[in-house]
């Protein structure tokens, strides 16, 4: 990786002596990943690198078949397991390997842009997956796993002149009705079913510009609502949500087919715009080429990117108020304010709104998380508050005799108005596992209002992902929005919430289960009330209340 823009900025470890199996021009995907992290789509000239350093440990290889056909193709070889050299490469993070210290004991992120592509997830979870499941609970680290690429052609089953003939709308419609088709073979790729992980799935964006040759290319996606055609879908583990979230995976482009002939677009991998732009590994040795590229692997990257933009962040508020979060809760924090930052896109909604018939209506909520995820992240909603917007964040350690309160303060001003407002409430954590028993998740939390949502102060009702499916994996994301007027407020309202912790897959748990909570209250921007200082003021430092269930 000696790439001008990776100079200085990644910790090398090679403890498998992968590195002499290269040849120039095939440090490919590590490459570009690693740029990803430090520097996000290089298109982008606002973006600021990270702070820390990337450690990276190699595990992929070349493949010699692919080298003798001119094609350079990374791969795991068919004489070695993933699951042990993921092994090895955490634990020589985390802990000794044999008598050699910890390389890199602080990380709290790690990146996993690779899948099995022989392992689509159907419904027994996979040994990676399970390996993964252990190390986030042993470690208290986070995952940020690709969903795994879809890369197959698509076939719309009429004649190019005919499709060419439908609006954007209509073209998003068609590519939807294939993407539902095709649901059985497109399933998330091992491991990204993992249950403590993030699973990341790709959108059909980049920052390359409109400005770019098309060619004989095709963009099958030309408004940008849904996600990338090559991402993966879900659902994941006993039909939780999965991807749970979207970061920008590049817009891939088609082969155009020839006129007359039926719509089968095979997939477009040229390394031009549009796309990502990224470091890229020269076969000349030039130590400045870029390439432009795409895919959940990208996503995958960007999301871990954001998970230490926000490690940043709660470094600074700890290093101003020492250890207010203690080291053990700082991954499962991170894990919460990923999630969340997101939102099902109103526009995304409608197109996959589409969808809906008489033998989906009454679920359709888990049809729009199959394949919205909790939605598109955006992470200034985590990192930054403005007057109309204020986010709070608690955290703990629970066990099943606990229930642990949390009391967010309600601006006496909304009283008696009618007025737009959302509440975003998140919870996260990492279970231990049992793999003897079916339903595997030992833990499962939740958190929910002492009165019903629509009794609160602020009478609000659920959006987006259904409440069921909701509690299924280690997330729960709930979107909550009012209209209505609002009666007269009493002297400090607030609404009580309550993060609750039962047993699953165990006859009795005794761990004290980490987790995170994120509450965000919100206006309109037009709003003349400043939520973000009157929740300020009323919210003083406040220790959950236990008691017993």
């Amino acid at each position: 990786m000696k790439h001008k823009a990776l100079e200085d900025r990644i910790d090398f470890d090679d403890p498998f002596d992968l590195a002499s199996e290269y040849q120039p021009g095939e440090r490919r995907h590590g490459t570009a990943m690693a740029s990803l992290v430090i520097h996000g789509d290089r298109s982008d000239n606002t973006a600021e690198p990270i702070r820390s350093k990337v450690h990276h440990v190699a595990i992929i290889q070349p493949d010699p078949d692919a080298r003798r056909v001119g094609e350079k193709k990374e791969h795991f070889p068919e004489d070695c397991f993933y699951e042990d050299r993921i092994a090895r490469a955490v634990r020589r993070m985390l802990e000794k390997d044999g008598e050699i210290e910890p390389q890199a004991p602080t990380i709290k992120v790690i990146n996993l842009s690779v899948g099995d592509s022989t392992r689509p997830f159907l419904h027994t979870l996979s040994p990676w997956a399970r390996l993964l499941d252990w190390f986030s609970w042993k470690y208290r680290v986070l995952f940020c796993v690709s969903a795994g690429n879809y890369d197959r052609a698509y076939d719309f089953g009429i004649s190019y002149s005919e499709y060419e003939s439908k609006n954007s709308e209509e073209k998003v419609q068609i590519l939807l009705e294939s993407m539902q088709d095709s649901l059985s073979s497109r399933r998330l790729l091992a491991p990204a079913e993992s249950i403590n992980a993030l699973t990341v799935g790709a959108l059909h964006w980049d920052e390359s510009g409109d400005g770019y040759y098309l060619g004989d290319r095709v963009d099958l996606l030309p408004d940008n609502k849904v996600p990338s055609p090559i991402t993966r879908l879900g659902h994941g583990f006993r039909r939780s949500i999965k991807p749970e979230i979207y970061f920008p995976g590049g817009r891939q482009l088609y082969k155009r087919p020839p006129s007359g002939k039926s719509t089968v677009f095979k997939i477009n991998n040229h390394l031009i715009a549009p796309g990502q732009k990224t470091a890229w590994d020269s076969e000349e040795g030039a130590l400045s080429e870029d390439a432009f590229n795409r895919g959940t692997s990208n996503a995958a990257a960007l999301a871990t990117r954001t998970g230490v933009r926000i490690h940043e962040v709660l470094s600074e508020l700890n290093n101003q108020n020492p250890d207010i979060i203690p080291d053990e809760l700082i991954a499962v924090l991170i894990k919460t304010l990923l999630v969340h930052g997101s939102i099902q896109n109103g526009e995304s909604k409608a197109s996959v709104g589409h969808l809906k018939n008489s033998n989906n209506s009454r679920t359709f909520k888990t049809v729009l998380a199959r394949y919205l995820g909790y939605g598109a992240v955006n992470v200034e909603r985590v990192l930054a508050c403005t007057e109309q917007r204020g986010t709070v964040i608690g955290f703990g350690e629970i066990t099943v005799e606990e229930i642990h309160e949390y009391r967010f303060p309600v601006p006496a001003e909304f009283g008696g108005q009618r007025m737009f407002r959302r509440m975003v409430v998140t919870l996260a954590w990492f279970s231990p596992i049992n793999p003897g028993h079916r339903y595997f998740r030992e833990a499962k939390l939740e958190i929910k209002s002492a009165s019903k949502w629509d009794e609160t102060p602020l009478r609000l009702k659920r959006v987006d992902s259904d409440h069921n499916q909701n509690k299924r994996g280690t997330v729960q994301h709930e979107v909550l929005e009012g209209k209505s007027e609002l009666r007269e407020f009493q002297q400090n309202e607030e609404i009580v919430l309550q993060v609750i912790c039962k047993k699953d897959a165990t006859e009795k748990l005794e761990e004290k289960i980490p987790y995170g909570l994120a509450v965000t209250l919100e206006v309109a921007e037009e709003s003349e009330i400043s939520v973000y200082e009157k929740v300020r003021q009323r919210l003083l430092q406040q220790i959950g209340v236990q008691e017993e269930l």
